[in-house]
């Protein structure tokens, strides 16, 4: 029973303590979906993005960011990303015209 505890608690404490930050969701970002971003534009392969919005929602052992794009044609795309572990997953990648 000790080492269930001891185990759950190196396990929470190392959720709270690598949960990634907005740069490495840029990185994933860039690295998972194509487009890279700096500042309120975004390139994804040659056509340029205006970033509409961004949301972070900080939780206590875990995070989600996100990013609504809308390219020059009008079509919107949002991606957002639940970090764990110092990195994200997909959670939302939805193009919508």
């Amino acid at each position: 029973m000790i080492f269930f505890t001891f185990a759950l608690i190196i396990f929470l404490l190392t959720l709270l303590l690598s949960k990634p930050s907005p740069e490495n969701f840029n990185k994933w970002l860039s690295s998972k979906h194509g487009i890279e971003c700096f500042g309120d534009k975004c390139i994804n392969g040659g056509d340029k993005i205006t970033v509409v919005d961004r949301t972070i929602d900080d939780y206590f052992l875990i995070n989600k960011m996100g990013v609504k794009l809308q390219y020059d044609d009008g079509s919107v795309l949002i991606i957002e990303g639940l970090g764990i572990f110092g990195t994200f997953s997909t959670f939302t990648a939805n193009l919508g015209i």
